[in-house]
């Protein structure tokens, strides 16, 4: 059998012998493996907290034929440090509950109620001792799913149907939380860590992101950062605040471009959208993902422009999905949504100061957790060189002030 390893982090024991389960599975009358590869899924730069990375096969079957097959799987990084703090936020918990547990209920919802939908790749669940050091997922990209241009952004088609989607996912979990009471406690906060690690890392980005006020015109606003980011908290870490009869759902989390996965049909035509990494998600108002997604995700034209259209548009299929699935609550209305923008607009803060830059930036070997955790030389050059990139420039210029003028750089002390 032929092996190649091209990845130097990948374990020894991340072998072909895990995946036979899955192949038999996959295969009418699989025989046995000719070819195991391991290689990267994606650039440098594209990926911050888990090692991902793509195995391929090739599989010998009984009528001595061969047949190719390839997963995707999830690992904790292999730098010590980093791996004992992504550990102890327990991302990989919640991920496969996410995707063994509450995805199919949400996809056997509207299958009851005589609608087709899937969120997302196929999970494999691993019966082995080493079930807990990593999570198989299906390769979309055997179907022709694929990520758009993360630095262009959305335009208005792609950004719809991703907020349909969104909908969809919110409806289904709320209905959900009705009908079979809480999500555990793991989906309380984004990261669940025992101690915060990131303070010194905050005051760091923040006083990087004021120095460089002046490159995007910005100087006014370095009085209300400076006061913004000394007393707010991290979001990441921070329980959701909450508020008298506020609608309420299951968020993804991290929902920005990276994690949302097209497909196209022959004329080029979306035909299907998927999310992917579900590591973070929290129980709490929509406007979580809202705001992550669209300051984060969606084209500089549109984003701002179109800002208020695109939450009328998400609200109006969260209620048609909230009946479908004969949601018993009282639907929220499109004015509490946009309360709720206000009420959690302290997302906005990180999404502006740290996500949108490493969207707009090249992929680089250096865009990893050790250099944007590093307080020296290595993480200062970094920060200094993404702060300067034009399409950050570009960008900064119009979302500074349009964030100051909504007042999401005034801190107001929220209820838990």
């Amino acid at each position: 059998m032929e092996h190649q390893r091209n990845i130097p982090e990948s374990p020894e024991w991340l072998d072909q012998h895990l995946f036979v389960e899955f192949l038999k599975q996959d295969i009418p009358n699989f025989k046995s493996i000719d070819q195991f590869v391991i290689e990267e899924t994606c650039a440098k730069g594209e990926n911050f907290t888990t090692l991902v990375l793509r195995v391929k096969f090739v599989v010998n079957i009984e009528d001595d034929s061969q047949v190719s097959a390839s997963y995707i799987v999830k690992l904790l990084p292999t730098t010590l440090s980093t791996r004992d703090m992504i550990a102890s936020w327990k991302v990989f918990d919640k991920e496969k509950l996410s995707y063994s547990q509450y995805v199919p209920h949400f996809e056997e919802m509207y299958a009851k109620a005589n609608k087709k939908i899937s969120f997302g790749a196929k999970y494999y669940e691993l019966h082995s001792q080493k079930a807990e050091e990593l999570i198989v997922l299906e390769d979309l990209r055997n179907r022709g799913f694929k990520n758009t241009n993360r630095q262009i952004g959305l335009d208005l088609d792609h950004t719809q149907i991703v907020l349909e989607k969104l909908a969809q996912f919110h409806a289904a979990s709320a209905v959900y939380y009705e009908l079979k009471g809480p999500y555990p406690n793991l989906y309380d906060r984004n990261l669940c860590s025992e101690e915060d690690k990131f303070q010194e890392f905050r005051d760091t980005q923040a006083n990087s992101l004021i120095a460089a006020l002046p490159l995007f015109e910005a100087e006014h606003l370095t009085s209300a950062l400076k006061s913004y980011t000394s007393r707010a908290p991290d979001m990441y870490q921070a329980f959701a605040a909450k508020f008298d009869n506020e609608f309420r759902c299951l968020n993804h989390g991290d929902f920005y471009c990276n994690n949302i996965m097209f497909q196209y049909d022959e004329s080029g035509r979306i035909s299907e959208t998927y999310f992917i990494d579900l590591q973070m998600s929290r129980y709490c108002s929509p406007a979580q993902d809202l705001i992550y997604f669209i300051l984060s995700s969606v084209s500089i034209n549109l984003k701002l422009s179109k800002f208020d259209y695109l939450i009328s548009f998400y609200h109006s299929k969260l209620v048609e999905n909230l009946k479908l699935l004969q949601y018993s609550k009282n639907l929220p209305t499109l004015r509490d949504l946009h309360i709720a923008i206000f009420n959690h607009g302290d997302w906005a803060y990180p999404v502006i100061s740290l996500l949108l830059p490493l969207v707009l930036i090249d992929p680089n070997e250096k865009s990893n957790m050790d250099t944007l955790m590093d307080q020296e030389k290595e993480g200062n050059q970094f920060r200094n060189t993404m702060f300067s990139n034009p399409r950050v420039i570009q960008h900064y210029k119009l979302i500074l002030p349009w964030a100051f003028n909504r007042g999401l750089f005034e801190y107001e002390k929220k209820q838990n």
